[in-house]
Parts: structure tokens; sequence; C-alpha cells
């Protein structure tokens, strides 16, 4: 064994050292054991060995120290043994422990490592053998080599200065210019054949290069400048940035460094493309569907989105030299994608606007002529508008400026769409554009033959049958000028139905990539701007990022600068644009909010009731006549199925239960529009805004309403549990009580909006009259002066600056760089992620769940199970839980703790950094209940972007599984054991069985996305509820874990689904709910339908929601449903809301009534009352049919088809004459259309 052990959390560094004692000649004087760790490694019996036969044990981190389980039990050991030891870090001056080394060693050998390079490794050791084994050695000082400079393959010397270089290398007049960053030990190693080869091709390019190496951060200690120095010391040219576009090969954040200038890249203003080193050999890489290993997702793609980048490709792989040392290999393929994206990002810095050509792309899902501009919560059409109008001002080339969105919307459905049903062939003869059978097969060749092998096996022979006319592939859309607007292609799952069943990771059709090739080779694009949340490219199958040339995302795309506006709510799915897309981010705003108030029969129930509370205690002898009014309502209502009545619940108690529930969706957040980008709110939306905002405590100021529920000597949550009790006063009832409050509210917001929001105006928030009645204690008053602050200091003036998603955009077409931001539900408590307007990023993996999220899974947990046995009067076994990236970003892993909890299993944190590093089980007497058996089905974006928690559930199922507990104690347990002995009855060996039997994460086929299911009842291609579960089990079988990278497993994940009792989709906001889109139907309602079709039996569904961190509850997906479809479905707000919005308005309330329908389809939420309302509202109510028919005919036949289809299958009984009703209008309509098509030739 070795007279020193040397631990280091970097493998380059180490095996250097080890190179470094091998050529000083110390092996005659002493022995030693160098071993990279990582934060997950084990205090392992080698490790423990080694260190016992040691003689000096040095433990030594790369930047600052973090613990690890193997720091913190090595420590303890070498304590133990009274050992020479040290901990410490080359970034800091801290150390962790000490043991016969003093500080002055310690700076010391700090130094050596610091400073690098073979001399200073090999006196590293000189100076351990010299100070604590008495070699007969002799150690010179730390040598100090360059911190920093400009490097050139061509020449011997680096260059300190950008004038030194200039006169090396010469250049052009009007030659772009693009920066490199490296790592200054990639210099001082000499690996840096990526860089040269990076040079290489840009100078080729006729781009001038300047390579700079650093340190990631500043270093004090050594008087070593980071990276944000040496950026102004060589990318500036006197105070101009001489940079065109920056391409970052740093596997680490550099902004997020207190030692460096976090607004670096901000004050040079240029694009950064970030070239990733891989840690695997090109051939790992290559072959894996994964693209990136959740540690080269981490230091290459996770941190780097804080600095704001914008995503490149691989510059190079991890390969072993002959000497057994790692190296970087250049990727010479990636490098030159990866020139030509930096090019034309550099391009748009210089070239005249009025010759740019950009494509402005709509999402068109479903694609027919009623969802041209699909985007979650965003008027698209009215924002493109807007946008052409400021394009039209900074000097684009426009032929037209539409007015509104209704003009655009006019002028691009004259035109060629998506929708063939009333397509005409003089319409294909004026296509703005078409890539011949001849361009397209040139184009075709150059693809991968894997690739057309499997464009071929599902289209057929090159260029396909999909929007073919006369030798061409049609491109749909409008030219504007140089402006093309037009729709995403079909993904194509309409055009081959079958493939919904048989082919989940289907390639895109032939047309889809020749649409992209069109508008990026043959017209000669810019850059392209896709509209809203979201489209299909970033979807197409491929790696999860590091994509390759055989990635569908590239092939479409390929080198085209990417601007997408984007809904700051959805993180994960813009991380997805981000990473697969190579996307710079606009993120926009959520829609106008509002209270639901009570309509319509709601109101006149309200009433009611408040008349019953009081004539309770005034008039008790007429409570009982006012008491059967109220219940006669309720039927009316149906509220009765929203709260059966139990059978020894007297009156009283059951009209105080709808009280409650009616003051609670009286008060509910509801949207009244759409938001259009660039536009803050303004007056009373502005109003509405802030108390949408203010509603849940945020960071840095308390709830606003909480806060002054406090000052009634109230509880909001209890005020709104017992609306319709009297108050102690006797005067209000507590629903008075809460009105008064939000009257209060607003007031409060009102006198601030009265003095334009001015900081000074909250010091005088208190002399508000309705404030000054009230006895307010100091601490109420300070939080009130809180809230009142923060509303003034940063949400008001963060949501004026939403004008930055319009300027930013235009930035962006200007090659300027954008500001990163985080992403999430502003009204969810996270106000501080305003303003919007930034390329917004999502959350490290490594951290979750947090603590505070783990507080809410286990609350979650706790009411499933509680509210499973109160209905079925035992403990569920097995549960199903839809598991997706994005709202796990948004809450920091709160349904990743929900997982656990439900085991009985709970995080372990690293002390300082809150990293997961390990499971503890929770004993059976803490957890007071069975370990219950959990099931989850993820997203394709979960297993993407969280592996790291992929493999913490897949440890905690399997420590679950093997604890010494009875059948009774552990359902996992006895499942496992179950299932093993039944596997190896079938014939498999004990081992592979018991794996097997351990599976419960189950997702999408490696490299593709989805459930499939809204797109076969979209489709209409299926007939019952086992073809809906057959769809789902074929693109949800795979089987994921640390082991398992997307086995297909279908008869594994029915077995699972067998027992499921519960299944789980949580809810963590009210910007975006289930009627919101398809994905939430189609993952949860999917699995009900599968559990009710294998099992037989409809599992109870519950919806968690966490939306208010401090009151998390949990419903039944029936009560969520209702809830939506009376808070704001029905709710006349909501629909003139949203006719302000013309045409996407219409789309909208169309998609309402497509997702309604399919949630039928999959969970039996709709009564017949239900499709009645959405009939009634939607589409027989002559003012909304006159207004449809102007603004979006298409989506009113929508609304019709989806009614009558839900007639058809049986799911709908309406009164004949609302059926006769909806046939005439779907026929009226067709017809209309077919005229104005036939009347446009």
């Amino acid at each position: 064994m070795a007279d020193i052990l040397f631990l280091y959390n970097v493998e380059r560094q180490n095996k250097m050292l080890e190179k470094a004692w091998q050529m000083s000649g110390l092996a005659q004087e002493f022995s030693v054991q160098c071993l990279t760790f990582s934060s997950t490694d084990i205090f392992s019996p080698t490790i423990k060995t080694a260190a016992h036969s040691a003689k000096l044990i040095l433990m030594c981190w790369q930047g600052v120290i973090y613990d690890t389980e193997l720091s913190s039990c090595l420590k303890k050991y070498v304590q133990q043994l009274n050992k020479p030891c040290a901990f410490f870090a080359t970034g800091s001056p801290v150390t962790d422990e000490l043991q016969k080394f003093s500080a002055e060693d310690i700076d010391k050998l700090r130094q050596y490592l610091l400073a690098s390079g073979m001399k200073n490794f090999c006196n590293f050791w000189r100076y351990l053998g010299q100070n604590f084994l008495q070699a007969c050695v002799f150690a010179a000082p730390p040598e100090t080599l360059p911190w920093n400079g400009i490097y050139d393959p061509a020449s011997e010397n680096i260059f300190p200065s950008l004038s030194s270089y200039h006169k090396f290398r010469k250049k052009q007049t009007g030659q772009l210019t693009v920066g490199i960053l490296f790592t200054r030990e990639s210099w001082i190693w000499r690996d840096t054949a990526y860089i040269d080869t990076l040079i290489k091709k840009l100078t080729t390019a006729d781009i001038y290069p300047l390579a700079v190496f650093a340190l990631w951060a500043d270093n004090p200690e050594a008087k070593a400048p980071g990276i944000s120095s040496v950026a102004k010391q060589y990318f500036y040219d006197g105070k101009k940035c001489c940079l065109d576009a920056l391409i970052n090969t740093f596997k680490v954040g550099l902004t997020v460094s207190s030692q460096n200038d976090k607004d670096f890249f901000r004050k040079l203003n240029v694009p950064v493309i970030q070239g990733y080193n891989l840690l695997r050999p090109r051939s790992e890489w290559a072959d894996s569907l994964m693209g990136l290993t959740p540690v080269e997702l981490s230091c290459n793609v996770v941190e780097p989105e804080f600095d704001g980048v914008i995503h490149g490709v691989p510059v190079s792989s991890k390969e072993e030299g002959l000497d057994g040392i790692p190296y970087y290999k250049p990727l010479e393929k990636r490098i030159t994608l990866l020139v030509q994206k930096v090019k034309k990002w550099a391009i748009l810095r210089h070239k005249d606007n009025a010759a740019k050509k950009v494509a402005i792309i709509f999402h068109n899902y479903p694609p027919d002529n009623s969802t041209i501009g699909s985007a979650q919560g965003l008027d698209s059409p009215a924002s493109v508008a807007l946008l052409l109008q400021k394009m039209a001002g900074a000097g684009y080339h426009l032929n037209h400026i539409p007015t509104d969105g209704k003009e655009l919307m006019a002028n691009l459905l004259a035109g060629i769409t998506n929708d063939r049903q009333f397509l005409k062939e003089k319409d294909l003869e004026h296509a703005c554009g078409a890539v011949t059978t001849a361009s397209y097969q040139e184009f075709f060749a150059t693809l991968a033959e894997t690739t057309r092998g499997e464009m071929t096996r599902s289209w057929g022979k090159e260029p396909g049958q999909v929007f073919f006319y006369k030798d061409s592939l049609i491109v749909p859309g409008t030219m504007n000028g140089n402006i093309l607007i037009t729709m995403q292609p079909p993904r194509g799952f309409g055009e081959d139905k079958a493939k919904i069943i048989h082919d989940p990771n289907c390639p895109p059709p032939h047309h889809y990539l020749a649409f992209y090739k069109w508008i990026r080779d043959d017209w000669g694009a810019d850059a392209v701007i896709h509209v809203g949340t979201h489209g299909s490219l970033e979807w197409l199958p491929g790696k999860n990022a590091a994509l390759s040339h055989h990635c569908y995302p590239e092939l479409a795309l390929g080198d085209l600068p990417n601007i997408y506006p984007y809904y700051i709510t959805i993180i994960g799915e813009g991380i997805q644009a981000k990473r697969r897309g190579a996307a710079c981010l606009i993120g926009h705003l959520n829609p106008p909010m509002s209270h639901a108030d009570t309509y319509d029969e709601l109101a006149e129930l309200e009433q009611l009731l408040e008349e019953y509370a009081h004539f309770k205690v005034e008039q008790p002898e007429n409570a009982p006549v006012v008491a059967a009014k109220i219940t006669k309502q309720v039927a009316a209502l149906h509220l009765e199925e929203d709260l059966p009545r139990k059978e020894e619940e007297n009156l009283d108690a059951y009209i105080l239960k709808i009280h409650a529930y009616l003051s609670k969706l009286k008060h509910m957040e509801i949207r009244t529009g759409l938001h259009i980008l660039g536009q803050p709110p303004q007056d009373e939306a502005l109003t509405e805004a802030v108390l949408a905002l203010t509603r849940n405590e945020n960071t840095a100021a308390p709830s606003l309403p909480q806060t002054l529920a406090a000052a009634y000597g109230q509880d909001y949550y209890t005020l709104e549990q017992h609306s319709g009790e009297i108050s102690a006063a006797g005067k209000r009832s507590n629903a008075e009580i809460l009105d008064q409050i939000w009257s209060l509210s607003r007031a409060l917001v009102v006198q601030l909006q009265a003095k334009n929001f001015a900081p000074a105006a909250a010091d005088h928030i208190l002399h508000l009259p309705a404030l000054q009645s009230l006895d307010l204690s100091p601490k109420q008053k300070n939080d009130l002066q809180k809230v009142a602050a923060y509303i003034c200091t940063s949400i008001v003036p963060n949501l004026r600056k939403t004008e930055q998603e319009l300027t930013n955009t235009l930035r962006a077409l200007d090659g300027a760089y954008i500001e990163p931001g985080p992403g999430g539900a502003p009204t969810s408590g996270r106000a501080d992620i305003l303003p919007t307007g930034r390329n917004f990023y999502g959350v490290s993996p490594d951290n979750l769940p947090t603590p505070i999220a783990w507080e809410l899974g286990q609350q979650l947990a706790d009411q499933v199970i509680t509210r499973f046995v109160v209905e079925e009067g035992h403990y569920p076994e097995s549960i199903g839980i839809v598991l997706w990236s994005d709202s796990n970003m948004r809450t920091n892993g709160q349904c990743i703790a929900e997982f656990l909890a439900l085991l009985g299993v709970k995080p372990v944190w690293q002390h300082g950094s809150k990293r997961v590093i390990g499971l503890e089980v929770i004993p059976l007497d803490k957890l007071k209940r069975p370990r219950i058996d959990v099931t989850a089905r993820i997203s394709g974006l979960f297993r993407d972007t969280l592996h790291v928690a992929v493999s913490w559930l897949e440890k905690a199922v399997q420590l679950v599984a093997d604890l010494p507990e009875t059948d009774a104690e552990n359902y996992i347990g006895k499942h496992v054991q179950a299932d093993t002995q039944e596997l190896k009855d079938n014939g498999l060996q004990a081992a592979v069985a018991k794996k097997q039997a351990l599976y419960r994460l189950f997702g999408c086929p490696p490299g593709g996305y989805g459930a499939g299911v809204g797109n076969l009842i979209e489709g209409q291609n299926w007939k019952t509820i086992h073809d809906i579960a057959d769809v789902y089990v074929r693109w949800g079988a795979h089987v994921y874990g640390s082991q398992d990278s997307g086995d297909y497993q279908p008869e594994l994940f029915r077995r699972r689904l067998s027992t499921i009792e519960i299944t789980i989709k949580n809810m963590d906001n009210h910007e975006v709910h289930m009627l919101d889109s398809d994905d939430f139907n189609a993952y949860c309602g999917g699995m009900n339908a599968a559990v009710q079709s294998i099992r037989g039996q409809k599992p109870h569904c519950f919806i968690g929601d966490s939306t208010d961190r401090s009151h998390a509850e949990t419903k039944s997906l029936d009560e969520e449903f209702r809830r939506i479809y009376r808070g704001e479905s029905m709710n006349p707000k909501y629909l003139a809301g949203m006719r302000k919005h013309g045409y996407k308005g219409a789309s909208d309330l169309a998609a309402t009534v497509a997702h309604a329908f399919a949630w039928d389809c999959t969970s039996q939420v709709m009564q017949d009352w239900m499709y009645d309302g959405f009939a009634q509202k939607y589409a027989l109510d002559p003012e909304m049919q006159r207004w449809m028919q102007e603004v979006n005919p298409w989506a009113l036949r929508r609304i019709a088809a989806k009614l009558l289809e839900a007639e058809k299958r049986g799911m709908w009984q309406p009164d004949l004459a609302v059926k006769e009703k909806l046939q005439k209008l779907y026929l009226n309509i067709e017809g209309e259309l077919e005229n104005r098509t036939d009347t446009e030739e």
C-alpha cells in the first residue's frame, strides 16, 4: 500500500500528479496512491484499507470544500488513526480538517496545485516527502505560470494583450470576430486539440478567432484573475467589446460565482454559444440516446444556462491517451456545425435589418385552421402583429404592416395553411415556397444512412406524399417583404394514425424536414422565431441534449438562430426548447387573472347562503324556508355531485359545507384573457395582477390577504372553511369578512396605484381609513408595509419591464446577449422571477427535492392516504403517480418528495449545498402506517432533465423492498416478493426476476416524448377504453433506472397498472390547469383509462394542489375538474375576457371543449349537464355564435364536432333539440367555409 493517499475531485489533475511522481524519481523514496472522488462516492473498504496503510492522507477539492459521505467518514476514521491529514481546497483558504499540518503547509500545497504544471506537481510531492516523510529530496518554491492569455496554435508563445495578438494575426476590415473561452488547465497540459480545430474552422469561415484561457473565477489569495476580469482584458478594444459572438467551453456556470462579475456577459452583449466537452469517449456518446450523462448535463448544460448561453454542440470527447491520461479529442463535424451556428448569430449584429430574412413560425396543433398560433396563455396573432409593427419601426422590410391580430390572421388564412380540407389546387399554385423532388432528394442524400432508412420505412421513398403537389413539397404561409409568416408542419401522427399505436418514436414526414430546409437553405432565412408554448420541433426523436447529426431537431433546424418567446411558467418544456432546439428563450408573462366571483345561479345561491347564515342567528324561525330554497338551488346546479351529503349529516352542516365551497370558488383565481407579448398590465388589469401576485406569500413579503385576515384577528383559511358561520361579533358571516378582506386588499393596491406605485407611497399605506379602524399589532403594521414596499419597489417595476418581451426579441435578432432569469409561476409565491423577457432557466437537479419541497410532498402523501382510508376503510397498497419535469422544476421536487414519502423514505441533504446525497428509511413507528407501493409514469422530459432523481427513486424502491418487515407493514416488499416468485415460475433466473419485480419507473421510448393518448383521441382512432389503454402502455412501458435506459416491458407495466388503486397528478399553480393542454389528460387520464381497462375498476384519482405552499390540499379529479369548469370555463368573466382576443380567444375556447371531451374519454368526468353547459354557452348562444363565425368559424366548427362526437359515442345524451341545433350548426359552418373557399377562387 502507498505511503501517501491523495484524493482529488478532478481526474486529469490526479493523473498528472501521478505522472509527476513517476517522472520525478521519487519512487525510491515513497509511494503514492491518487484516487479521484465524486460527490456521490462512499467510504468503501478499499479507501479504508488505503487510509489505514498510508502515512499521510490528503483530500483536496478543486474550488471549494463540500461535504460528502466519503469526506465525513474518512475524516472520522483518520482522526481515530491520529495520522497526518489535511482536507482542503484549491480555491479557498478555508480548511476542513488539519492534523499535524500547519496552515503554512496547506498554503504551500495549495500554491503548487493551483499554479499547476509538471514542475509544480513534482515539487508538490517533494514538499510532502521532505516535510512529512523525511525523504532526501528538496522542494523548489512554486513556479508561477501565466494565469491567462490569448492562445493561437500557430505561435509557440501566448499573447498577453489584444494589441500583441493583432500584430501576430492581422484582422481584415469587416471581418467577424468570435471569442473562445477555455480553461487554463487545457493550456497548461497542451490539451488544446479541440481549441486548435475551432480556431482552424473559424479561420476557414473567414472569422477572426480570439481564444483566451483563464481560471474560472478570481483567486484573490493567489492574485490570479478569473474569467470576468480576463474578459475585460482581452475582449475589449478600448471601451468597446471587439467580439461578435463568444464560444464558451467551460464546464461550469461562470456568473454564479461571487468571485466573478455576474454581469460580465451582459456587458459584452454578444451571443454566448456553449460548446460541450464530453466526459466520455465519442463512441459512447454517439451510441447513447441519452446524449449526456447526468454529470455531463450538469456541468455542460444546466450550470451554463444560468449564464444565459445558447446551446451549441459537443466540441470534444474524452479519450484515453497512450500514456493512460485522458485528453479531449475534437469532434470535427460537430465543430463545423458550431462554427456555422456562431457565424449566423454573429452576422445578425452587422446585417442591415432591411436585408434580414426572418421566418415567424406559428404552432398549429391539431393542424387545422381553428388552431393556428396554438400557444398556451398567449394571444399569438396579436403578439405577432405587434412584433411586426416593431420590426417595421426597426427597419425590417415589410410590404404590409397589419394593424392587429385580426388583419394578420385574415391575410394568413387567405393563403395556404396546414388545413387541407378546404385547400384548392389554385392555392397550391401560389405557394410562398416549394421544395422540388430533385432538391429534396439532394438534401436527403446528405443524411446519414440510418436516418434515410428510418424516414423511408416510416414515410416511403422521398419526397413522400404529405403536402406533395406537382413534383414539389409545398411550404404553407404568406410572405410579407422579407418576413415569412408560416405555421409548423404536422408532426405526422395525423397522416398515419397507425403510428400512434405502433411507432411512437417515428420520425417526422419528409415534408417536415423539407419545410425547414426551404426556410434555411432555399429562402435563406437569417433567423426563425417560434411563437409561444409549444411546437413539435424540440420534441422530435433524438438525444436529450448535445444532439448529433442523427437527431431530428437538428436535422430540421440546422444552423438557424432560433428565438422563442415562451410562457415563463412552463419551465420544463422551455428548457426542452433551449436544449434540443438551441433556442434563445424570451420568457413571457402569464395571462391576466382575476377572482372568479359568482355568476348566474351561483350568485343567487350565494345570496341565499348569506341569508341563511344571518337567519340562523337573527330569525331562526325563517331559516328552514331559506334552507329549502338552498336545497333546491343546489340540486339545480348539480352541486350534490361535487358535495354529496352524507347520511348522518344534518342539513345545517351540509349547508355550511356548501357555503365554504362557494366561498372558495368565488375567490379562486381564473384567467380573464390572454397575454400579448410586450404589453404590461395596465389600469384595472394591473390592479388584478398585483392582487394575484400578492395573494400567496413571496420570499420577500407575506401574503396580503392572509396579513389582513390576521389584522381582523382571523386565519384566512379558517374563515374560508367556516364561511357560513357568523363571526364572534355576531354581525357578519365569515364569508362577508373574506369579501371585506379582498375589498381592503384591492383598496390598498388602488391607493398605491393612485400614487403611481412610487416607493414613498408604501410608507403611507397605514393611513388608509379602513386600516386605521383596525387594531393593528406592530408585526401586522410591519407586514403590511413590507407588502406595500414589495409591490412598489419590485412587483410593479418588474411588471412594467414586460415590454422587454418584444424589445429583447428584436435585440436577439440583432445578435445581442439576452439576460438570463429564472422560470416559474409568478402568482404561486414566485413574483421574484419577474421581469419577463429574459432567457429563462430551470433548477439544478442535484438539489431535488429541497427540504421545503420534502415537507410539501409529505403533506400531500399524507392527505392522499388519509382521504383514501376515509373513503375505502383501508390503506391503499399501490399508487400510480405522474412525474413531470416541469412541475418538479417549479416546486423544487415536490412530486419526487411525495413519491419518497409514500414509500416512507426521506432524502439526506449535504450540509451547506443542500444537494441530495443519500436516502434514509423512516422507521415504521414514526411513519405510523404501511409503506405504499408507488409506480411512476415519468415524462420524456423528466427522464432527460432529472436523471439524478430517477436514480434516487429507483434506490428508494430497492431500499424499501429489502426491509425486514411484514406484508402488512410493507406493501412494496409484499408485491416484489410475489412478483419475483411469479417471474421465477415463468422461467426467469432469480436475479433477473428480482430486478424486474422492482421496476417502478416507466416512461416514453428512448429519444421519444409524450403519452400518445392525445393524438389517439384527437384522431378519433379509438373505440373503447381498452384502445386508449393499449396506446398508453405502448408509449409508456419503457423502464428507466441507473442500469435501465428504456427497455420495453409492456407486460411488466401492465402488471403494475393492474394493482393501482390511486392515481396522482399534482398542480402547483393556477396559471395553468388541466383544461389548458392535452398533456394533463394524456398522462393522468391515460393512466386512469389504463388502470380501468387492465384492473377492471376505476382508480381514485387525486390532484394535489400546492399553489399556496402554506396550504397544500388534495382534491379528487372530479372536484378539481368541476372547480375549473364552474369557476372558469362557464364563467362570463372568462368568456368575456377570451372574446377580447378574437381568433385566438375562439381557438382557446374550442381547445377547452376538446380537452374536457378528452378527459371524459379517459376518466368519465363529464356529466350531461356539463356538456349542456358547453353547448349552450360556447356553441348555441347567439351572440357567441355570431362572434365566432366572424373571428374563427373553424373553432366553432371544432366545438360542434367535439360535442357531436361525445353524443355519437354515447358519452352525452342531449335533448333532441340541442342535438339537431348542433348538427345544423356544423353543416352550416361546413357550407360557409366551403363557399368561402370557392369565393376566394
